[in-house]
Parts: C-alpha cells; structure tokens; sequence
C-alpha cells in the first residue's frame, strides 16, 4: 500500500561538523594494511541495501565498495568483487510528485499510473543460484544477525541456514523458506551439510576485513516496535524472529568471528552499532498532533495496553499512512503496538546497544583490531554534518544522508560511513587512502516535474 508523506525542504541547520575529504597532492599508500584481498561481513548496511531493497545501484554503493575503490588509487591491484543482482533486484522504493507532495512509492505498489519502474526483476525469484561457484568478498546479507553467524548447539544449525539463505522445504518440495539476499553463497542442505556463515569467513583468505555485524541483534525488534514474530518451517518447527540476541551470546559469537579472521592472519577494521532512535524511521512521524495550538498525545497500543504516547515514545515510519488517516487520534482506534517503540523497549534497545558496543571494542582490542565508534558518529546527524560543501542530517528525505526507507543510507550516506572506515584505516595502518568525495555521491533521486 502506498504511503504518502509530504516533502519540504528543511532550512539549513546549525553544523557540528565542517570536514573536506581532500587529501593535499600526494602519493596514495595502504601503509601496513595487506589490502590484496579484502573481505567485507556484515548485513544490510554492508551489502548495500537502500530504499527497502537490493537493487544494482545500492550495491555498486555499498560502503565496502566505496572503500575499496578508494583503496585501489593507492593499491591498483585491488579487486573487490560483489554478487550483483540485476537491474532492479528485489525492487525499491522510489519518489512520486502527485496532489502537489512528494510521495514515496512501494516496490510492487501499481495504485499510480502506469507500471511501477521500481518493481523486481524478473530474475529475483532465483537470483543468485548461478553465483554460488563464485568467490565474493562482500559478504554482505540483509536480514541476518550476529547470532546467525555462529551456532552453539544443532538446533542453531537449523535456525542459522534457515536465516541466511533461502531454502527448499524438502517436507513441501518446491516453497522456498528463508532468507533471499543469502542466496549468493551455498550454505549446503539444511539436513545433509548445513554451513555455517562463520565457515565461510574460515575459508575467506582474507588478509583485510571489515565487520559491521550486530545491527539486527536489536534492528528487527525495534521495527517491528518490539513485536516478537515467528517463522514456521514445515517439518521442524515455529521459530521466533526480531528477538534480541542477549549481550552475553552476542559477545561470545562476535569474539568467534573476530577469531577467525585472527587466525588468517587478517588485518581489518570494526565498527560499534548505532543508536536506532538516531534513524529516521524513528524520527519522522512524531507521538503528537497539535490541533489549534494544543498538543495531543496519540494513542497507542502496547504490551501493558492502550494509553497515550509520552515523551520517549517512538512511533515507526510506516505508522504515518493512518495517522494521516486519523489513527492514533481516540483511544478507540489507537497505533498498534508493531507501529510503536514505546519508552520501555527503546530502554531495553538502548542498554543493549551500549552492552553490544561495550564488548564490540573491547573484543576488537584484545585481538588488536581498531574500531569506528558508528554510534557516536551517526549521532552527529541528529544535528547536521557539513562535508564537501553539503550538510547532511537524519531528516527523512530532506536530511540527504539516508535512503527512503529511513533505516539505510543512501549513496551518499554510504559515502560517508565509508569515509570513517577510511580514516580509522589511514590512522591505525599509517595509510593515506584518499577519502571519497562525498559530493559525488547522490542522494535521494527526485522524480522530474
């Protein structure tokens, strides 16, 4: 269903930051780093997921992309190979102007006129089974979580292959259960010889990493407003999703992935997750109307019940279509709850957060990797932040650093977190990889008028 949002440009704010990424006329250098053959692990944000899908451009885009185009000027041999999808891939959101507002439009939504351009591909349905005999070095995929990467016991075996690929049910015979954007990578039979994601970071001969895993440890319970859903697997059972992966687990699995690629020998770089109040899915549609200068609190469904929402409830991104349409305004008709991260569950996702962050950096440490804090940078976009001459923050649309649906950047948000890897890189390496130039990069695509 189409959700519409009004557009309009948001005056320049205050910065916080004024930054060129221009390096003076030099030779470029890797220093220490052994970049000849750099391998990227991580989700969404590193495969290069943007506007609610996997399309050809946000990959061509991904951060790791970026780097490593960036690393090619002062190492040519460089060659960062990614498992491209076709044309408009899983499909993506994109910008509509109809009834004088910008409006975005959902892949597989054909309510405007004409067919939707932004749809799948036609090769989306079995894309990636041809590449599995390739070696990538994004090995990026949406969806997954740390605790997806390593399993403890066999019944995490199970959970694991499931989450990071896309299985057929042998007790069905053709439905295919799971997870698509894994697709690229055989993970074996879910019954004969499952392989787990941490094997094939064993078998990566990386001598470079980057890792920006644990985002959806906390991600898919708090877009889904804190709502536990399940996934059954005919023939082994109902499994729950969007549960948050305990700080305890969490360190555990995350000192395994460090450890293997420690135990190639590989150099490489972390990143801590972020704050996800600091996206805009939590920051566009507001827990309050002002009717005739009078604020009134929404109403809103929760684990305890209806109430009104306080200050430090946070209403989702895809709750603005009924508020538009009056939803939330009487405690008869309120938000529910899977639309609404009320002040407990951002609580609980907050301390999570700082655990995961905790045991991120001090893992990263005692293997001697270095660390990019993305939770105190991206916290910056809560203000503004001037690079290259353009200020970006975490408006949705307008704020420039974020793709349209307000969980992933866009190209130039990527930019831009590429350019702190870059920069951790140069000063823990003794490197002097030019960083990208972020006005090169675009943000959101507006439609022609």
């Amino acid at each position: 269903m189409k959700k519409s949002i009004i557009y309009t440009t948001a005056a320049v704010l205050g910065l916080s930051a004024c930054t060129k990424t221009q390096f003076s006329s030099q030779s470029y250098s890797t220093g220490s780093a052994n970049f000849s053959n750099m391998v990227s692990v991580g989700n969404s944000l590193t495969q290069g997921y943007m506007d609610g899908g996997l399309y050809a451009y946000g990959q061509s885009n991904s951060y790791p992309a970026i780097i490593a185009k960036q690393a090619k000027l002062a190492y040519p041999s460089l060659v960062f190979n990614q498992p491209m999808v076709t044309g408009n891939g899983s499909g993506y959101i994109h910008l509509v102007y109809e009834n004088n507002q910008m409006n975005p439009v959902q892949p597989g939504d054909d309510s405007t006129a004409g067919a939707n351009p932004c749809d799948p591909d036609a090769s989306w349905a079995t894309w990636g089974t041809s590449l599995q005999g390739n070696t990538y070095n994004n090995l990026g995929i949406a969806g997954i979580t740390l605790s997806n990467t390593v399993a403890l016991n066999p019944m995490e075996v199970l959970i694991n292959n499931v989450a990071v690929n896309y299985q057929i049910t042998p007790f069905t015979g053709t439905s295919p259960v799971g997870n698509p954007f894994g697709r690229f990578i055989n993970f074996g039979s879910v019954l004969a010889n499952p392989i787990q994601y941490i094997d094939i970071v064993r078998k990566s001969n990386a001598t470079f990493f980057t890792c920006w895993l644990g985002n959806n440890d906390v991600l898919g319970y708090s877009l889904n407003g804190g709502v536990i859903t399940s996934l059954t697997v005919p023939g082994f059972g109902t499994f729950a999703l969007d549960t948050i992966t305990p700080p305890n687990i969490f360190a555990q699995k995350y000192d395994s992935i460090l450890s293997a690629f420690h135990k190639l020998g590989a150099q490489g770089v972390c990143a801590t997750i972020p704050d996800v109040a600091s996206i805009p899915y939590f920051n566009t549609v507001p827990n309050n109307v002002v009717i005739n200068g009078v604020k009134h609190y929404l109403w809103i469904t929760t684990k305890a019940g209806v109430r009104q929402a306080m200050p430090g409830d946070l209403i989702t991104l895809p709750a603005y279509g009924g508020v538009l349409a009056g939803q939330g305004m009487y405690e008869s008709a309120p938000l529910p709850d899977n639309e609404v991260l009320d002040v407990s569950e951002v609580a609980n996702v907050e301390s999570t957060t700082q655990a995961y962050n905790a045991s991120i950096k001090s893992i990263a440490g005692n293997f001697g990797y270095p660390v990019v804090d993305m939770y105190q940078f991206l916290t910056t976009l809560q203000k503004s932040y001037t690079i290259d001459g353009i200020t970006l923050t975490a408006q949705y649309v307008s704020g420039g650093a974020f793709s349209l649906d307000g969980v992933h950047p866009n190209a130039r948000g990527y930019a831009v977190i590429a350019n702190q890897f870059i920069n951790q890189i140069n000063i823990s390496y003794g490197a002097t990889i030019p960083m990208a130039d972020v006005s090169g990069y675009m943000g959101a695509t507006f439609p022609n008028f």
